[in-house]
């Protein structure tokens, strides 16, 4: 057997162990909210804004605000960290939040 071949024996048992366990949806999931996030971060450095005109209409209106408060609440409920962490500052949630208090 090849140093080659117990590469990529181990990194299939490490992959099966870590998707048994329930890891691996984790680890992706985080390292998507980060990438998000730093993207996210690069743009506030470079003054970019990404508008979603459609969204920000339905979340001007009490129904619209309404609904992303529940999708907020679900996230958090579930424990959904790292999908939260992409919704709010995607969905502007946190800015609307402030906006509406």
């Amino acid at each position: 057997m090849s140093a080659g071949d117990e590469d990529t024996e181990l990194r299939d048992l490490v992959t099966q162990t870590l998707e048994n366990n329930g890891l691996l949806g984790k680890i992706q999931a985080q390292l998507r909210a980060g990438v998000f996030l730093a993207l996210e971060e690069t743009d506030k450095k470079n003054r970019k804004v990404h508008h979603n005109k459609r969204l920000q209409q339905f979340l001007s209106t009490k129904e619209g605000l309404l609904a992303a408060g529940i999708v907020q609440e679900f996230l958090e409920f579930f424990q959904l960290d790292y999908t939260g962490a992409v919704f709010e500052p995607e969905s502007g949630m946190v800015r609307m939040l402030v906006k509406y208090e």
